[in-house]
């Protein structure tokens, strides 16, 4: 009897633990939190929202527009300055096109970067469902900032990354958030505050945020909040440069007639092989294709565009020679020709090689043609070897494969 008094007596001394009653006392203010901003009934009705207003950033008020999705998605348009920004995040990996960096691109953003746009993608704060995101929260205690008492939580997300967050103990809405930052894809420790609390359609939201970090000052001041908009999903995609948009036309799964140069020199028909023509990723474009000219012939060919020499490039391996070739070239219209006359694999110049050219020509959106040609004379002189034809297949075809 005396052993279990005992037991009962240590269990109770461990509820009244400052851990235990810090985890308590998180979850209570976590609840009215929520509540005070609609109630987590009110947000599970919540699939998106599209926002704008007018955002200012180096002392220039300029539109806005933000989408963002429960599953974490986010997309931002907007100025800093008189740079046009664009900002996107699929909930695991985003991406930028800021021309203060000097890139005039769409670049994949950093881990520091990755960090603050799961913060941007939040609706409010991050502490709805935070446990089934895997966040862990801690009541750090009460502070009093400008005047007025609040709630102190520590928030600690998945990634370890971690916040501070001041809630008004009276309206037990956020006050003030300290968090990692970015600056030029650098950290920066950060202080925002939100202000101006309004409700829309029964969700309330800070239409005022601050955010400080350095000497920098952005404010974001909220002028239309849209729930459940339709959003298009490829906002969230990272768009490829407009000069290798240029080459989507090849990309698909292509019947292919082949066509070699006989002794005669004319095309004489070699039969078909197939062709699939996919985007590796956002800005290689990738061809896998195989054919038999006597011997047989696999090849990976890589199309890229090189800013710096404001020229498209192909790398392409053939398994039966076990070599890469390079070849560079221009787009003029519907019209893409390639060649190696610029490439020497070797230190002595050698007058009597051979060089290719490739011309790769759109007919329409369902076929385009490759001639391949060779020259003897660097260029001066070209004389054709074989064409392709690609002919894109339908629906029916890609059913019986």
């Amino acid at each position: 009897m005396k052993l279990k008094k005992l037991h009962a007596f240590v269990m109770f001394a461990l509820f009244l633990t400052p851990s235990f009653l810090s985890a308590q006392t998180a979850d209570e203010i976590i609840a009215k939190h929520i509540k005070a901003h609609g109630g987590a009934e009110k947000w599970e009705q919540v699939n998106a929202l599209k926002i704008t207003g007018r955002f200012t950033a180096f002392s220039l008020e300029k539109d806005f527009t933000t989408y963002k999705t429960k599953c974490g998605a986010y997309y931002s348009d907007l100025y800093l300055g008189e740079q046009h920004v664009f900002e996107g995040f699929n909930g695991k990996c985003g991406w930028t096109i800021d021309p203060w960096q000097e890139i005039d691109f769409a670049r994949n953003i950093n881990t520091i970067e990755t960090n603050v746009f799961k913060q941007k993608a939040e609706f409010f704060t991050p502490f709805l469902n935070y446990k089934e995101k895997g966040h862990q929260v801690e009541f750090v205690g009460k502070e009093n900032v400008d005047g007025s008492e609040m709630y102190v939580l520590k928030l600690t997300r998945n990634d370890g990354k971690s916040e501070k967050w001041f809630l008004d103990a009276k309206t037990y809405l956020e006050y003030k958030c300290e968090a990692s930052w970015v600056d030029f894809a650098r950290p920066a420790p950060a202080e925002m505050y939100f202000d101006d609390f309004r409700n829309v359609d029964g969700i309330i939201l800070p239409f005022f945020v601050e955010r400080i970090f350095w000497q920098r000052d952005r404010i974001t001041q909220i002028e239309n909040v849209e729930i459940n908009p339709k959003v298009d999903k490829s906002l969230f995609a990272m768009p490829k440069r407009k000069e290798i948009s240029k080459l989507s036309f090849m990309q698909g799964d292509w019947n292919v007639k082949l066509e070699f140069v006989g002794r005669q020199g004319t095309y004489q028909e070699r039969g078909t092989t197939e062709s699939c023509i996919q985007f590796a990723s956002t800005n290689l474009l990738q061809e896998k294709i195989s054919y038999e000219n006597y011997f047989p012939n696999t090849l990976s060919i890589n199309f890229t565009y090189d800013a710096t020499s404001k020229k498209y490039r192909i790398a392409a391996f053939n398994d039966f020679t076990s070599t890469f070739d390079m070849f560079q070239g221009d787009l003029n219209e519907n019209t893409l020709i390639m060649e190696d006359t610029h490439i020497s694999y070797s230190e002595n110049k050698n007058a009597n090689r051979t060089c290719r050219q490739f011309i790769y020509t759109k007919i329409d959106e369902n076929q385009f043609t490759v001639e391949n040609k060779i020259s003897n004379d660097e260029g001066k002189n070209w004389i054709p070897q074989a064409r392709l034809t690609y002919t894109r297949k339908t629906n029916e075809n890609l059913s019986k494969k």
